[in-house]
C-alpha cells in the first residue's frame, strides 16, 4: 500500500516560494523577449523606394504579310506617350526611326537608350507597388485601317503580324 503525504503550510512554504521564483523568472523572460521582439524585430514600417537607372536602345522589326503570306508594304505607325514623359521621347525617337514598311513587309522601328526611373513599396523583404515607367502606345495602319495596336512593352522584338485585305 502506498501512502499519501499530505504536508501543512509550514512544510509547503519552501516549494510555493520556489515556485513563486520560478514564476517572476519565467515572467520576466517573456517580459524581456516581447519588449526585443517589438523594438528590435522586423519593423512594422514601410518604405517607399525611388530607383533610377537607364534603359539600351532597342529595335524592334515587324514583318507585315497578307493572308497568304505575301509581304505587305506601305504599314505605317504612330507612337505616342503622354507629355513630358519617357514614354513621349521613346515615341519620338520610334516615329522618326521609319516611317512604312518596305517592299518585303519589314517596317523598322528604334529608340535610343533613355534614362529611366521608379518607385516602390518594401516592408523588409517584401515589395509591391512597383511602379515602371511608362512606354508608348503604337498603332499600326494599312491603308489608314488599324491593324495593330499596343504598349510598346508587349511587343516583340521580331514579330510577324497577318494584315487582312482592307478593300480599296
Amino acid at each position: 500500500r502506498r501512502r499519501l503525504r499530505h504536508y501543512s503550510l509550514p512544510v509547503c512554504a519552501p516549494y510555493l516560494g520556489v515556485m513563486l521564483h520560478m514564476y517572476k523568472q519565467t515572467l520576466l523572460a517573456f517580459s524581456t523577449f516581447l519588449i526585443a521582439s517589438c523594438t528590435s524585430g522586423p519593423s512594422l514600417e514601410v518604405t517607399e523606394v525611388i530607383w533610377d537607372g537607364f534603359s539600351p536602345s532597342r529595335a524592334y522589326v515587324f514583318t507585315f504579310v497578307d493572308l497568304s503570306d505575301t509581304p505587305v508594304p506601305g504599314v505605317t505607325f504612330r507612337c505616342s506617350g503622354p507629355e513630358g514623359s519617357i514614354a513621349m521621347y521613346v515615341a519620338s525617337d520610334l516615329n522618326q526611326s521609319a516611317s512604312a514598311s518596305d517592299e518585303s513587309g519589314i517596317l523598322k522601328i528604334s529608340h535610343n537608350g533613355f534614362q529611366i526611373h521608379g518607385t516602390y513599396k518594401q516592408r523588409g523583404s517584401k515589395t509591391w507597388a512597383h511602379q515602371m515607367p511608362d512606354l508608348p502606345n503604337c498603332e499600326f495602319y494599312y491603308r489608314n485601317h488599324l491593324v495593330l495596336s499596343g504598349n510598346l512593352r508587349f511587343f516583340n522584338s521580331n514579330q510577324k503580324v497577318v494584315v487582312k485585305q482592307v478593300a480599296t
